[in-house]
């Protein structure tokens, strides 16, 4: 009874901790570039033998419960790297990739990655993310000095005319191994390459990828899946209650 009581107490907390994703999803639904966050868990048993564990047999031929043999429940969040709306915003520096890739920013924690290119310049001419990362290039920052800015497809930087840089876009075969930090995304040492321009594109403006449809949705079977948890807690509780009344009654 306590198990089960711990349980839902546990799925509790896993659902409260969805609802907080959700509720940063919708809250950055119009942010560029940004990408949906989720929670997920998995059910892990703890090494043994695979038949004691199947038959309730501890190794060596005592008969108990193997520890773990429920599972441990464990959680973790995921992000989904879908493709984003693209919305032409009138603006040279407002930036996207159309397939896969990252533009590559320098932060003062080393090289980092994002998909968030709605780009600013600097005091000196240098083009930077609005929180001050240099956004690199293939000569490395990026200086525009002039008045008519138009980047390519291809990731070329034109400035009244003559081409100055190339924008860096790299792309990971497991993006889902990255390690998300914010608006921006750290490499753990996971090997990448620069994106073949024959198949990724950069265009104006690519939105966030959240569903508000859906968000509400998941929010909704959240909500009622946490009140049927809390009903099944009060229930088991007061079961406990009446099983300590009898036991108590026949003394």
């Amino acid at each position: 009874m306590i198990d089960g009581v711990k349980k839902m107490a546990k799925d509790m907390s896993v659902k409260v901790l969805r609802q907080e994703l959700i509720a940063n999803n919708l809250a950055n639904v119009n942010t560029p570039g940004f990408k949906t966050q989720r929670a997920f868990s998995t059910l892990l048993k703890q090494s043994m033998g695979a038949e004691a564990a199947r038959m309730g047999e501890a190794p060596g031929g005592a008969t108990s419960k193997p520890e773990g043999a429920d599972g441990q429940q464990t959680v973790g969040i995921y992000t989904s790297f879908e493709q984003g709306r693209i919305e032409y915003t009138h603006r040279s520096l407002d930036l996207a990739i159309d397939g896969d890739g990252f533009f590559v920013v320098d932060t003062p924690f080393g090289e980092r990655f994002t998909r968030s290119g709605s780009f600013t310049l600097t005091e000196s001419g240098l083009l930077a993310t609005y929180g001050g990362n240099l956004v690199m290039g293939a000569g490395g920052p990026i200086t525009i000095q002039g008045e008519e800015v138009e980047i390519t497809p291809d990731g070329s930087v034109v400035v009244d005319g003559d081409e100055v840089d190339t924008i860096r876009v790299v792309a990971f075969p497991e993006p889902e191994n990255l390690d998300r930090q914010g608006s921006t995304f750290a490499s753990n040492n996971a090997q990448y390459e620069d994106v073949d321009f024959a198949r990724t594109q950069i265009v104006q403006g690519e939105r966030s990828n959240v569903n508000p449809i859906d968000e509400m949705v998941e929010m909704i079977a959240l909500h009622r899946g946490f009140e049927a948890d809390q009903m099944g807690i009060r229930l088991q509780i007061d079961a406990a209650k009446k099983l300590l009344e009898q036991v108590g009654n026949l003394d």
